[in-house]
């Protein structure tokens, strides 16, 4: 079992918002959950991982491990354009986390209604066999994403309005380094 494949599943499922136990690990990552266990103590004894109860989390030296790349956009309709996207973002680390539009955001930048919900948006990201973990934006600016997300990475489609100096700026600004 790779070592980034765990501490990966373990900040997808809390990205996502779920628990990071043993088993959830184990499904995340598709490992065998009967040899999960025996892995995760010893990630816990060299410090990469933290028990709370029945939950793992990653401590700041298990973090560093891996590279996590931040994707976001719409996904109205998913095209080869948002495969090749996305598939390009995975390459560029070990976890890529995709952030779908808020409906009321996707609204306000295309100044009509979404042609699927947010939910149905999330699930249909989520299956793409590339993401790591799919989650909704905020209802703020992208920067609060960007907090809760935490990226070392944020890939930008050739769509995006946003300025990679701008966002560099903001990060760097709420203590937060990413490229």
């Amino acid at each position: 079992m790779n070592t980034k494949n765990i501490l990966g599943a373990a900040y997808s499922l809390r990205t996502e918002g779920g628990v990071a136990s043993s088993d959830e690990i184990a499904r995340k990552g598709g490992f065998a959950p009967e040899e999960i266990g025996k892995v995760l103590r010893r990630m816990v004894r060299e410090r990469l991982l933290e028990r709370r109860g029945q939950e793992f989390q990653l401590t700041p030296q298990g973090r560093k491990r891996v590279r996590v790349v931040m994707i976001g956009g719409a996904f109205e309709i998913i095209h080869p354009g948002h495969i090749h996207t996305i598939r390009e973002a995975k390459k560029l680390g070990d976890v890529l986390v995709v952030v779908v539009a808020r409906d009321r955001t996707v609204s306000k930048n295309k100044g009509r209604s979404p042609v699927t919900g947010e939910a149905l948006r999330v699930e249909l990201v989520s299956s793409l066999r590339y993401v790591d973990a799919a989650v909704l934006g905020g209802v703020g600016s992208i920067y609060d994403t960007l907090e809760r997300v935490r990226p070392d990475i944020v890939a930008l489609g050739y769509d995006q309005s946003h300025r990679e100096e701008e966002i560099e700026r903001e990060a760097e600004r709420r203590g937060l380094h990413v490229k």
